[in-house]
C-alpha cells in the first residue's frame, strides 16, 4: 500500500512540473478566432477542440453582457453545468488517462431576473 502511495506521489509531482510548463504553453499558442456558434457547439469525444481558440473574442467583444438566460443558450447551446444562478462551460481540459489535470472553465454568473451579470475563465 505505502508504494501505491508513494507511486502516486511521485506521478503527480513528475507531470505536475511537465504540467505547468504545459500551461505555459497551451495559453500562448493559442491561435485565435471569431466566435463562431456552430465551431463552440462541436465537440470530439470528450473536448471542445475550438472553443479555446474563440474565448478571447466571445469575451472581449462582450456578445453576453445583458443578454437573458435563453439568450446565452441559444448562443452558447446547453451550459456543460448549471448551478442555481451559474452555467458552467468548460472550455479545454488536459488529462491523464481519463483523469483531468487542468479544467479552462467558462463561468456566467446570472442575476435574480436571469441576465448575465458577470462572466469569469476559471483555470
Amino acid at each position: 500500500m505505502k508504494f501505491i502511495i508513494f507511486f502516486i506521489l511521485l506521478l503527480s509531482s513528475i507531470y505536475g512540473c511537465n504540467d505547468t510548463i504545459k500551461h505555459k504553453q497551451w495559453d500562448e499558442n493559442i491561435s485565435r478566432e471569431k466566435f463562431d456558434k456552430t465551431k463552440w457547439s462541436i465537440k470530439d469525444a470528450t473536448d471542445y477542440p475550438y472553443r479555446d481558440k474563440m474565448l478571447n473574442d466571445l469575451i472581449t467583444n462582450e456578445k453576453l453582457k445583458g443578454l437573458k438566460k435563453k439568450e446565452v443558450i441559444d448562443l452558447l447551446g446547453r451550459p456543460d453545468r448549471i448551478d442555481s444562478s451559474y452555467l458552467f462551460y468548460r472550455i479545454a481540459q488536459q488529462r491523464i488517462g481519463f483523469f483531468p489535470l487542468h479544467t479552462k472553465t467558462l463561468v456566467i454568473k446570472l442575476t435574480k431576473d436571469s441576465t448575465v451579470e458577470w462572466r469569469k475563465i476559471h483555470q
